[in-house]
C-alpha cells in the first residue's frame, strides 16, 4: 500500500485526528478486512453518500465464500452507476432510470466476477455521468466535492468503505475524482476495453476505468481485465514534465506536488526532461469540445425527445448550446484530433519517453456546488492515451494533491510501471 495513503486516509469525521485502524497489508483478504468494510460503510454512509444500492452484508458474504478463485479473489468492488449489473439496478444519476434493472452484466463486470470479485453495491455517479453534483460528498471533508462523474467510486475507495469500484471517463472522470479523493484513478488506453453493457455519453472517448488504494492493486485489476502476465515492465526510467498552456490553472499545491514529485524522481535516478508546450497539444482542447458536444445532444436523443422535463436545468442548457454545432465543424474536429493522436505517439516514442508527469486537477477539491474543472483531463482523454493518477501529499486545507502520468496508446504497462516508480521514489523522498 501507499505510504501516503496509509499516512492520510480518512478518519471518522467526529474525531479526524483517530485514523479507523485497518490492517498493515491489505493485499491478504481477510474476514477482518471484509468486516471493516462493513463498519466503514454503516458508520459513514450517512455522510459521504457513496451509494446508490448496495447488497446486505449477509448476501456479500455468501458471494465471498462463492466466489472463483482468480487474481481478484477477495476483493470487494463497487461499481459506478452507469455499468450494468444484473443483480442491482444501473440508474444512471437519473430519474427517467429510477428502478432500470439490466438482464445482465457489463463485460467489464463480469470480467471482474469471474477474476474472483465480489460487487457488493452501485455507486453513485452524476446525471448521465455528465456535470451537475450529486449526493457524494468528499471523504476528507463532507463540505467538498469528491469530484465528477465517478464520485462515488472514488469516494467508497478512498473511504475505505470497499478494496476497488469501476468508473468511466469521458474527459476527466477517474483522474479528477482520484485527485479530490486521494486515490489512484487508472483510465487504460481507448478501446482496450469493452463498453458492453456501459452507458454511452461519447462514443469517441468513452473509456472504463477503476480506482485502488495503490498502484499495485490497479496493475492487478489491469491484468484480470486484460489478460496479461505479470512479467517486470521494461522502463527508459525518462519522464516528461508537462505544463503547456493550461500552467496559469495549476493552484500552487498542484505545482509543489508536481515540482516534489520530480526531485523524488530524479533521486532515485530517474530522468526528468522538461517539455515545452506541443503544438499538437495546443489544438486539442477545443477539437475535443466540439465532438464531445456533438456527440452528447444526439445519444440523449430519446430523453430530449420522452423526458426533457427530468432533465436537470444544466443538462438542458447543454443540448440547446450542442446544436449549434453541424456535421462540417465535427468532422474538422475529428480531423484535428485523428492528427494529434499520430503525432502524440511518434512524439512519446522518439523522445523515448514512459510517461509524461502532469496536473490531474487545478488543486484542492473545491466545494460541493461543483464536481471541478476537467482543464487538465480533457486533452488526454481526447488523445485516448493511458493515464493515472497517484496521490503524493496534502494541500494546504489538508486535503489530497497529487499528480497524473500520461503514456503512451497501447502502452498501458509501460505507464503502470512508471506510476510504481513513482509511487515508491516518493514514497522515498517523504
Amino acid at each position: 500500500m501507499s505510504d501516503w495513503y496509509s499516512n492520510n486516509r480518512p478518519g471518522i469525521l467526529e474525531d479526524k485526528q483517530r485514523p479507523f485502524p485497518v490492517s498493515n497489508d491489505y493485499k491478504v483478504a481477510s474476514n477482518n478486512e471484509l468486516v471493516e468494510e462493513f463498519e466503514r460503510v454503516h458508520a459513514r454512509d450517512s455522510v459521504v453518500h457513496a451509494w446508490t444500492s448496495r447488497h446486505s452484508d449477509d448476501t456479500i458474504v455468501k458471494a465471498f465464500e462463492v466466489a472463483p478463485d482468480g487474481l481478484l479473489s477477495g476483493w470487494s468492488v463497487g461499481v459506478k452507476d452507469v455499468i450494468n449489473t444484473f443483480d442491482l439496478p444501473t440508474e444512471r444519476g437519473s430519474p427517467i432510470y429510477r428502478g432500470n434493472q439490466p438482464v445482465s452484466d457489463a463485460a467489464c463486470v463480469a470480467m471482474a466476477r469471474e477474476a474472483g470479485a465480489v460487487v457488493t453495491g452501485k455507486t453513485v455517479t452524476t446525471e448521465f455521468a455528465l456535470f451537475t453534483p450529486n449526493i457524494t460528498t468528499n471523504p476528507y471533508d463532507p463540505n467538498r466535492t469528491p469530484g465528477g462523474s465517478s464520485s462515488g467510486s472514488a469516494a467508497a475507495v478512498a473511504d475505505r468503505q470497499v478494496r476497488a469500484a469501476f468508473g468511466t471517463q469521458t474527459v476527466g472522470s477517474v483522474i479528477r475524482p482520484a485527485a479530490f479523493c486521494g486515490v489512484v484513478g487508472f483510465k487504460p488506453t481507448r478501446r482496450l476495453l469493452p463498453l458492453a453493457g456501459v452507458a454511452t455519453l461519447a462514443h469517441s472517448f468513452d473509456t472504463v476505468g477503476w480506482f485502488t488504494r495503490d498502484v499495485a492493486d490497479s496493475t492487478t485489476m489491469f491484468q484480470a481485465m486484460t489478460g496479461v502476465g505479470a512479467s517486470p515492465q521494461e522502463l527508459n526510467r525518462k519522464v516528461g514534465r508537462y505544463l503547456s498552456h493550461q500552467r496559469d490553472a495549476a493552484a500552487p499545491e498542484t505545482l509543489e506536488a508536481i515540482d516534489s514529485s520530480c526531485a523524488a524522481l530524479e533521486a532515485a535516478g530517474v530522468e526528468v526532461v522538461e517539455v515545452d508546450p506541443l503544438p499538437h497539444l495546443e489544438v486539442v482542447f477545443d477539437a475535443a469540445n466540439t465532438i464531445l458536444h456533438y456527440e452528447i445532444v444526439r445519444v440523449f436523443a430519446w430523453e430530449r425527445t420522452h423526458h426533457l422535463d427530468l432533465i436537470s436545468d444544466l443538462v438542458r442548457k447543454m443540448f440547446v448550446n450542442a446544436t449549434g454545432i453541424d456535421h462540417d465543424d465535427y468532422l474538422a474536429a475529428q480531423t484535428v484530433l485523428i492528427s494529434a493522436r499520430i503525432a502524440h505517439q511518434e512524439f512519446m516514442a522518439t523522445n523515448h519517453l514512459d510517461a509524461l508527469l502532469t496536473p490531474s486537477a487545478p488543486g484542492e477539491a473545491p466545494p460541493l456546488k461543483t464536481t471541478g474543472d476537467s482543464v487538465f483531463n480533457r486533452v488526454w482523454t481526447s488523445l485516448g492515451v493511458p493515464t493515472i493518477h497517484i496521490p503524493v501529499q496534502q494541500g494546504p486545507s489538508g486535503l489530497p494533491v497529487g499528480v497524473q502520468l500520461v503514456g503512451q496508446s497501447w502502452r498501458d504497462q509501460r505507464l503502470l510501471a512508471a506510476a510504481a516508480a513513482v509511487e515508491e521514489s516518493f514514497g522515498v523522498a517523504t
